[in-house]
């Protein structure tokens, strides 16, 4: 104590004392090394490092807040961890969000091919992408993309490539070539067909549905071509060339107007896809007869009559090759069939097939259509008179059984039935009758197709006859006949209407041409009879009163003759009025029941 205080006595303060700095009272914090790699808050409102010109953020005039803090120090070695968890928090999420997009897109293209399977089958034969090929082209034809127009170039591609798989590719197995594997060229038409009589039915289908959808597309693009540079389908009037000095404008969708050297034809002729299914072996007689209409009809089309003829005719010759002695039912030079005889009754397989009587039947309307009544109206009444005479067919008791059971049942069994339907794959439907046997009718009563016999009857007659009142008779029977089928279908079960759909569809056909048929007979004898009444200057009513009352053939009193037939035209008027709105009622509920639309469109008088 001594010492202290000695001290404190001999050595004064040279320094006045003072209050402490704000220094004193907040140190700096010391500056880390580059090395260190310690927590720092971001909350610190200093800059703890040396600042180096090439490694300093920018600085602030004012001490920077904690906002900004964060800002500068946002991809720091401290939110280095915060970083990587946000990448790989969204990697994953971006990763789940397009597997589930693509597992949805696989989902919705499963959906779609098991619907259009049970829709419409593919032969199970087929590879995925051939039945692929196959459903795309359905799809185009039914314009399901909601384009309002077919893309025939596109069908018609995607139908080439199944076309080429079926014939030389992967499922070509079984297919033989004709003529030793050469094969057979006819002229102008291409390829002949091959021998696929050792394929299966499915199989054999879907290469006709093919090829008819092929034929179908090079029908509608027959009169294009395609621009080999750009590999686009224009029409033939758009060609920039000597042979088109006006070309007509192209649409501004389709770009500039492609040149004459570089087009080329669009697609294969119809004939080549035609003549291939006629010519090939392994084809029911059915197919090879709808091949041939659609082929004459294409030809009547372009205007080559005489070629549609030929084709007819090949028709007929195709339907009597089936027949085991065609000399007893047809003429084989006027296509006339012949009557039953006791002896051909006596054997069934002598009497004419159905495939003979549409046969002849397309033969008569085409030389009907082309002004050769003469020999069209025998083959019609000949046709007629054979379905008229064709031997009823009994009831089967299958089917009667089947009815019944199906009535019958509970609405467990249809839920059951309903499930086994879901779950099980789908069947390519069997194959259709072939036609070849001897035709039947379902029933003692007139059909459709008899109604519609009548109709080119009548039209015949009220063109070429002397008394054109007997087309009128023949219209006016087919128009009730027609109507009756309608009425009777409509009173049956809906099972039995969904059966005969075919048939209805034709009879209201054949009731809508009829209706309109008829009026327009009636006009056109109204106002001949008018004519001819104003020439002649009207015919007395006395004498015809005279006769009615002393009971003459003189009709109602105080009526002429054109009196009554006007009054008669009247009532059959009135009759025509009822059936039209018949007609455009059944055409309108049946576009409200079906989905797609009706094949046929409202009545317009």
């Amino acid at each position: 104590m001594l010492s202290r205080r000695f001290a404190s006595s001999q050595i004064p303060l040279r320094r006045p004392r003072r209050p402490p700095t704000s220094s004193d009272l907040h140190p700096l914090p010391q500056p880390r090394r580059f090395t260190q790699n310690s927590q720092l808050l971001l909350v610190a409102r200093h800059t703890p490092r040396p600042q180096l010109p090439y490694l300093s953020q920018p600085s602030f005039a004012r001490r920077p807040s904690p906002l900004d803090q964060n800002i500068l120090r946002l991809l720091s070695t401290e939110t280095r961890t915060y970083v990587k968890d946000q990448a790989w928090l969204a990697a994953r999420w971006t990763v789940i969000g397009w597997t589930f997009l693509i597992l949805s897109g696989i989902i919705y293209f499963g959906v779609q091919i098991e619907s259009d399977e049970r829709r419409n089958p593919t032969p199970d034969e087929w590879s995925f992408w051939t039945r692929n090929y196959l459903r795309g082209a359905r799809a185009d034809k039914e314009d399901r993309s909601g384009y309002g127009r077919v893309d025939w170039a596109r069908a018609g591609d995607v139908l080439l490539r199944a076309l080429e798989r079926l014939e030389t590719g992967v499922d070509a197995k079984g297919v033989v070539e004709p003529e030793g594997g050469e094969g057979i060229l006819i002229p102008d038409l291409g390829k002949a067909g091959f021998d696929i009589s050792a394929k299966s039915w499915p199989w054999r289908a879907g290469y006709y549905e093919v090829l008819m959808l092929c034929a179908e597309a090079a029908e509608h693009l027959e009169d294009m071509v395609l621009d080999t540079t750009r590999h686009l389908v224009y029409p033939k009037e758009v060609i920039v060339g000597p042979s088109n000095p006006d070309p007509r404008p192209v649409a501004a969708y389709m770009g500039a107007a492609p040149l004459k050297e570089n087009t080329t034809r669009a697609y294969d002729s119809p004939e080549s896809f035609y003549m291939r299914i006629l010519t090939s072996s392994g084809f029911t007689t059915k197919q090879r007869l709808d091949a041939a209409w659609k082929y004459a009809n294409w030809l009547e089309y372009r205007g080559l009559n005489e070629s549609a003829e030929e084709m007819y005719l090949w028709a007929v010759d195709i339907a009597t090759s089936a027949l085991p002695e065609p000399d007893n039912v047809i003429d084989v030079k006027s296509a006339v069939l012949k009557g039953s005889s006791p002896a051909s009754t006596a054997r069934a397989r002598l009497g004419p097939t159905a495939n003979l009587l549409s046969a002849t039947t397309a033969l008569a309307i085409h030389r009907a259509r082309t002004g050769d009544v003469a020999s069209a109206l025998p083959i019609l009444l000949s046709v007629l008179r054979a379905r008229r005479e064709a031997p009823v067919l009994p009831p089967t008791p299958s089917s009667t059984a089947a009815q019944a059971s199906s009535d019958g049942g509970s609405d467990l069994d249809a839920v059951v039935s309903l499930i086994t339907r879901v779950l099980s794959p789908p069947r390519f439907p069997p194959p259709p009758p072939s036609g070849d046997d001897t035709f039947t009718r379902p029933n003692a009563q007139p059909g459709c197709e008899e109604s519609e016999l009548m109709l080119y009857v009548g039209e015949i007659l009220f063109a070429t006859s002397p008394s054109p009142s007997q087309g009128l008779d023949w219209t006016r029977q087919a128009v009730t006949i027609a109507e009756a089928n309608i009425d009777a279908a409509t009173a049956t079960n809906k099972k039995v209407m969904a059966l005969s759909q075919e048939q209805q569809r034709k009879c209201k056909s054949c009731l809508r041409t009829g209706v309109a048929n008829w009026e327009t007979m009636l006009e056109q004898l109204s106002s001949s009879s008018s004519r001819s009444a104003a020439r002649e200057g009207g015919r007395n009513a006395g004498f015809l009163e005279w006769c009615g009352w002393f009971g003459g053939g003189g009709g109602e009193k105080g009526k002429t003759h054109e009196e009554l037939r006007a009054g008669v035209s009247a009532e059959e008027m009135k009759q025509i009025e009822r059936l039209k709105e018949k007609v455009a009622r059944e055409a309108i509920s049946e576009d409200m029941y079906k989905s797609r639309g009706a094949p046929g469109g409202v009545w317009i008088g």
